[in-house]
């Protein structure tokens, strides 16, 4: 069977989504994360918005000015992507554990379906996810 790399991103963020309301939160944040990244290089490829940079750009002057561009969207990207890498990555043997908070799946949903919208993508569970979020606004603060 062969696929485009966005259905791929959109079944993807489908099964998230799908597991996230579920409260499978790890594997809602693996799967999100992987659409989220596929949907941003499709996105900046076809010269569409792409959510993490249009994020970076609005938090910037949030930074120290005394900072390199470069340092400051270093630090905006890993605090934006901190759950994501957390999740799949190892290299400190001292940390041994992980805090699978709801909000990190919740960010990586909430950036990947504008992108997905903009390219055309069809997230059959958009609508429940919407309607999760209106009903549990504490989530998203």
């Amino acid at each position: 069977m062969q696929i485009t790399k966005l259905q791929v991103a959109a079944h993807q963020l489908n099964v998230a989504i799908r597991l996230f309301l579920e409260g499978d939160y790890l594997s809602s944040l693996t799967l999100a994360g992987a659409a989220e990244e596929i949907l941003g290089k499709i996105s900046k490829r076809t010269r569409m918005p792409v959510a993490v940079e249009s994020i970076i750009q609005y938090h910037l002057p949030d930074t120290d000015p005394a900072l390199s561009y470069k340092e400051r969207r270093s630090i905006i990207l890993g605090i934006l992507n901190e759950g994501r890498n957390a999740a799949k990555h190892a290299e400190n043997p001292e940390e041994t554990h992980f805090n699978v908070d709801i909000i990190y799946p919740l960010q990586m949903i909430m950036r990947a379906i504008p992108m997905a919208n903009h390219l055309g993508a069809v997230i059959g569970n958009e609508v429940r996810m919407r309607e999760w979020i209106h009903s549990n606004p504490d989530a998203t603060k």
